[in-house]
């Protein structure tokens, strides 16, 4: 199972957006089994992916009991946040190391059930955000193109660069997507231009623009190039695009794992 995190300490990116088309995706297109798990309290991913739950509540991830895990009868599989999520946050620097390597061994023990997991950690450095990048294999950063979200980019790098050194040094970072761009925005535009002159080396050649066909897919549960609209076109070649993108970076570990 390859463990992929999306994430941003930044809010209003569309991570939960970028990680419910991912899955969809996933199952769709590579036919592969897919776990979705939302770490996040205000619950966009499970709202999206409602129909997939499999009554697992992600505070069990946190927790010492054993998960036994459902009978899964569709591609992707969802562990729901709740608010309780939260309170997570509260806890000791000694309760918080323990939390964080709990939630990494119940993911290590569904490996076997699964070919992907999608993390989608809150929008703020706390526990959440650290287990999550603490136990993923890949984590990929989307921005929105506005003052806020670009000054972030340090704060975030910094964060996965941080958890790489101090927990997983396997954790490989695939790279930050310019989402939900305008192409009628002077100012967006410019900001991506700075974005690629600062950080060329950790951007994605690509981008996804805000288009309303994305959130129409996602509300009647299936990714944008599965709607029969002309409308929806522009839009899935860029996701596709995107996501193409980032199995490519996926590979060398795929190939590795193929061989043993």
């Amino acid at each position: 199972m390859h463990i992929i995190s999306i994430a941003n300490q930044k809010g209003g990116v569309g991570k939960s957006t970028l990680s419910s088309l991912f899955a969809y995706y996933l199952a769709d297109k590579k036919s592969a089994r897919v776990l979705a798990v939302d770490l996040d309290s205000q619950r966009n991913l499970s709202h999206t992916l409602r129909q997939c739950g499999i009554d697992i509540p992600t505070t069990a991830l946190f927790a010492d009991a054993r998960i036994d895990l459902p009978a899964v009868r569709k591609n992707i599989a969802l562990i729901h946040a709740t608010p309780q999520l939260a309170n997570l946050e509260r806890a000791s620097a000694e309760d918080a190391n323990r939390r964080v390597q709990t939630f990494a061994a119940h993911l290590e023990a569904m490996q076997e059930e699964f070919d992907y997991c999608l993390l989608d950690p809150p929008p703020t450095l706390g526990i959440r955000m650290v287990a999550a990048l603490a136990s993923a294999d890949f984590v990929t950063v989307p921005i929105e193109l506005e003052e806020y979200s670009t000054q972030a980019v340090k704060d975030m790098l910094q964060t996965v660069f941080g958890v790489r050194q101090q927990w997983n040094p396997k954790l490989k970072f695939m790279g930050i997507l310019a989402n939900r761009f305008m192409h009628n925005s002077t100012r967006q535009k410019a900001a991506l231009q700075e974005l690629f002159e600062n950080y060329q080396d950790y951007v994605l050649p690509l981008k996804i623009s805000t288009r309303a066909a994305i959130p129409r897919a996602l509300e009647e549960g299936r990714g944008v190039w599965q709607l029969p609209t002309a409308a929806a076109r522009d839009a899935s070649a860029e996701v596709l695009q995107v996501f193409e993108a980032l199995m490519k970076k996926m590979e060398p570990v795929n190939e590795e794992a193929a061989v043993n």
